[in-house]
């Protein structure tokens, strides 16, 4: 693996609980943040030759010189700022496929008359190809980890090794569809956790139950079996609609609240939506090991009203932001997924404190890797981590008009950024996209692969 020195940037750092902006240079070796200091010098433990050695001599340090030199890729990042990859803690990555098709829809009428049926005319390569769409997405416009919750899992596999993005799989698990198809997708589940490369660590897992209102008590029983066995997060919708609230009643005989902390207490959860949540169900989730992905631009597309992320941070639960799939969140770019998250909350707290801009960059980047349970590694730019990391071209140009005049750094990230203004997206000191340029992946052909797709289903 090639080492990267990033120079002359604008490098976005946590520093106690604050969020601060500093010019530095950042220097990745063996895939990791090794230095963060301002003017790092490239080559400053290359021994330069004696004016008095053999040419012998000369010549191989010169060599050596070389050497290093080649093992070291340099890119300038005047007029960017350089922060932590994007983490979207909820989606569905093969649903590219369904983008738009939910005007005019309530959340069940969507799921039951279009997603559902057009589902399970799915086949492997269909969703090997719609999960290589969504991965184009997320690399050209900065999302660097994501956490997914579908099925077909070892072609969304297949893909996410192709793709390069750090990826949480799961199978997701349901079954008041029929015992006997909740039995197989458990084992589906079981087969793809025990045929995972163990040393993939750009590859990790969740035991996913799809929803309270479509899993029984035995299959949540199952689900917990089988997070404990294999000491594994829980991911679940949860609280998305006021439709759920009276099926979990019908299904469980119970409110939603006391069937998520009958079998998932103890066990750390992640709630996608939350939306809900009322003052007892925050009550019971500040003791529970659990955070919430909130997906606003789905929530608001879908009907579901607005999530009080305000509140539950206040109280002391982890929130994070995910986009959904393509088919109720219209896109995977995390910067509009923050925008909204941070101006619906005005619309909710009139004249009120509530989140900012830098709560926002918090959810999409430090927030989501600890709700996935991956903080040590990534969601900050930290000497000792991966470097995951993007670079945000501020240049003072047509492109990005809406930026300026550039009068507060962070603000404008949330607020007038687009993931087209991303120039560079580096997973593990992996560049997969450079200069908006992605070489490891036939664009082209990922597109047209989809076109068929939809051509064939729709």
């Amino acid at each position: 693996m090639q080492d990267l020195l990033i120079k002359n940037g604008k490098v976005l750092i946590y520093q106690d609980e604050d969020m601060i902006i500093e010019e530095k240079d950042i220097l990745v070796q063996n895939g990791k943040i090794a230095k963060i200091e301002k003017d790092i010098e490239p080559y400053e433990n290359i021994m330069m030759p004696e004016k008095n050695s053999t040419p012998k001599l000369k010549e191989m340090s010169i060599q050596i010189q070389k050497n290093i030199k080649d093992e070291i890729k340099i890119i300038d990042a005047t007029n960017h700022i350089i922060m932590p990859g994007l983490i979207n803690t909820h989606a569905h990555i093969p649903m590219s496929i369904f983008r738009e098709t939910t005007e005019g829809c309530k959340l069940y009428e969507w799921l039951q008359d279009k997603i559902w049926p057009i589902e399970a005319k799915l086949n492997e390569e269909d969703i090997y190809w719609a999960s290589m769409l969504s991965y184009v997405e997320m690399i050209a416009t900065g999302t660097t980890c994501v956490n997914d919750h579908y099925f077909m899992t070892e072609s969304i596999r297949k893909a996410t090794k192709d793709a390069g993005v750090r990826t949480v799989l799961t199978r997701v698990l349901m079954d008041t569809d029929g015992k006997d198809a909740g039995k197989q997708r458990i084992n589906e589940f079981q087969e793809l956790y025990e045929t995972r490369e163990k040393d993939n660590d750009l590859i990790t897992y969740t035991v996913s139950p799809h929803s309270l209102y479509t899993c029984s008590d035995d299959c949540l029983q199952e689900a917990v079996k089988l997070a404990k066995l294999y000491e594994l997060p829980v991911h679940v919708h949860f609280l998305e609609s006021i439709d759920e609230i009276q099926d979990i009643q019908k299904q469980h005989g119970k409110p939603a609240i006391e069937v998520l902390k009958q079998y998932f207490e103890g066990i750390h959860t992640i709630l996608a939506h939350g939306v809900k949540l009322m003052n007892k169900e925050v009550e019971t989730l500040k003791a529970m090991d659990c955070g919430i992905a909130h997906n606003p631009v789905s929530n608001l597309r879908l009907g579901c009203k607005i999530a009080n992320t305000t509140k539950y941070l206040q109280n002391g639960i982890n929130v994070a932001i995910g986009t959904d799939g393509q088919g109720s969140g219209s896109n995977l770019d995390m910067f509009e997924a923050m925008r909204i998250a941070c101006l619906i909350q005005g619309g909710i707290h009139e004249n009120e404190e509530r989140i900012n801009a830098k709560d926002g960059i918090k959810m999409a980047t430090i927030n989501g890797a600890k709700l996935l349970g991956l903080d040590d590694k990534i969601g900050s730019i930290e000497i000792g981590k991966d470097a995951d990391i993007i670079l945000v071209n501020i240049e003072e140009k047509l492109d990005n008009i809406t930026m300026l005049p550039n009068l507060n750094l962070i603000a404008n990230l949330v607020y007038n950024t687009t993931g087209k203004n991303v120039d560079t997206t580096i997973v593990k000191g992996n560049i997969l996209m450079e200069n908006r340029k992605i070489k490891h992946i036939d664009v082209g052909k990922v597109i047209e692969k989809c076109k068929e797709i939809v051509n064939r289903l729709y």
